[in-house]
């Protein structure tokens, strides 16, 4: 055993303030803050920002699901788990580290006041220590995770994805551009179907292709509020509920895998389609309807 998978000097670090300071931090990488703070981003903050936020989340959450099932690659011991939230799913790649380099690394590059860059870039770094300290990830987890997020960000941005996608649009139209994803999305979800997270991954993907196309159908406007920061905030706050109860709904479909092509694959994926939608084109378009709720200006 090696310093990258020996959690053996862990136990000695804790204290009670570091303890409880990682156990909430943790918490800033399940999907439960993911997608709340990422509505209320898109609906409160910066549409633009946020919409690439969540297909840059949905990306590399499919990757590192994939990626999960197929090294199988089990987890530290359950001796240094301070975490129950696991699961059954494998260690390497961190899911917590990768999307958490995703994420704020993304919204740091989006800011330009240097506190503000360093405290995002130090809430990514605070999330993968926290996987370590609650012993549930190895340093070669973390380390993986922190490479692959590191790389799908910086491919994103250097490649200009989300430009592309625009070109890709104009060029071919909306229904062409979806057929030629799903394809790609099928081929990757065949590949998965039969590992222990497939119904996961193909409900990621789902929600991928519904966050997409309910952005593109609303033209790409969004939200922007206007009036009483106050009244801002409670629309923005009854916004992300919306989408929390749209979560709940949308995650009984998951509960009903069972190892077929339409438990695993077909229901997944079209359940996170409907959140999809739901959060990108339902809930904008319902803001909108309010007297402070406005289009924004349209954009990726």
């Amino acid at each position: 055993m090696t310093i990258m998978n020996d959690l053996s000097w862990v136990p000695a670090l804790r204290t009670d303030v570091l303890t409880l300071l990682f156990t909430n931090v943790t918490l800033l990488g399940y999907q439960v803050f993911l997608f709340l703070f990422l509505s209320f981003g898109f609906y409160f903050w910066r549409t633009k920002a946020f919409y690439q936020a969540g297909l840059l989340l949905f990306l590399t959450a499919g990757i590192n699901l994939f990626l999960k099932d197929f090294y199988q690659d089990p987890r530290p011991d359950a001796i240094y788990a301070l975490d129950n939230k696991t699961g059954n799913s494998f260690g390497w790649p961190s899911g917590h580290a990768q999307m958490a380099i995703v994420l704020w690394g993304w919204l740091a590059l989006q800011v330009e006041k240097t506190w503000l860059k360093t405290s995002l870039w130090t809430v990514a770094a605070l999330i993968c220590m926290s996987r370590i300290y609650l012993g549930v990830h190895d340093i070669g987890d973390v380390l993986g995770g922190v490479t692959l997020g590191a790389f799908t960000l910086y491919a994103w941005v250097k490649l200009d994805v989300a430009n592309r996608l625009i070109t890709a649009l104009e060029s071919y139209g909306l229904p062409r551009l979806v057929l030629v994803l799903l394809g790609v999305q099928v081929i990757y979800m065949g590949m998965h179907f039969g590992g222990t997270l497939d119904f996961v991954g193909s409900w990621m993907w789902g929600l991928m292709m519904g966050w997409f196309v309910g952005h593109e159908l609303d033209a790409r406007r969004g939200v922007e509020l206007q009036g009483h920061l106050i009244a801002r905030f409670g629309i923005c706050a009854v916004g992300a509920a919306l989408v929390f109860g749209a979560l709940i709904i949308s995650g009984r479909v998951l509960g009903l895998a069972d190892d077929t092509i339409t438990g695993d694959i077909l229901a997944p994926y079209g359940s996170g389609v409907a959140f999809g939608l739901v959060m990108s084109l339902v809930i904008p378009w319902l803001i909108r309807l309010l007297p402070f709720g406005h289009s924004g200006p349209e954009g990726v």
